[in-house]
């Protein structure tokens, strides 16, 4: 994987095909402030960034590429939460054992982003106030979802 550092936004180009970065919080999704979501757009809405995005030090997200699933209210089983998201059978085992073994086997809700392999060790940064990240997994375009949302 080559990082790249955006000279225009100054943050990190993580981009790199058939990864998946995952996020996961045990924070209450509800009590999470609507800024930290507020999407700003460049390159005809391409490209995105947020405070999320900003907190860890990504250039930008691509929106098409960028999947979110969890509870309301309560936690679940991170499998069950990211088994219903996109190509999960191709890395649900790997990113369940990292879940474990940062203790976020529960989840309130996760964040995917697709064909990027975002390293904490490059940009300083493993987790803000709502959000850990838990690591970057090969998947499979091919594979199916392992629950069907």
């Amino acid at each position: 994987m080559k990082t790249i550092i955006d000279k225009d936004t100054k943050g990190l180009n993580f981009m790199e095909k058939n990864k998946v970065s995952v996020w996961a919080s045990q924070f209450p999704y509800d009590k999470i402030p609507e800024e930290y979501f507020e999407e700003n757009f460049t390159h005809k809405k391409k490209r995105a960034t947020n405070t999320w995005s900003n907190n860890f030090k990504l250039a930008y997200f691509s929106p098409d590429y960028l999947e979110t699933n969890g509870v309301y209210s309560g936690t679940s089983n991170i499998r069950k939460v990211a088994g219903a998201c996109s190509f999960s059978k191709s890395y649900i085992e790997s990113l369940e054992q990292m879940a474990i073994n940062n203790n976020m086997a529960q989840v309130t809700w996760i964040v995917l982003l697709h064909d990027l392999a975002y390293d904490p060790e490059v940009s300083g940064i493993k987790k803000d106030k709502f959000l850990t990240f838990l690591g970057a997994f090969d998947y499979d375009e091919t594979a199916d979802s392992l629950y069907e949302p």
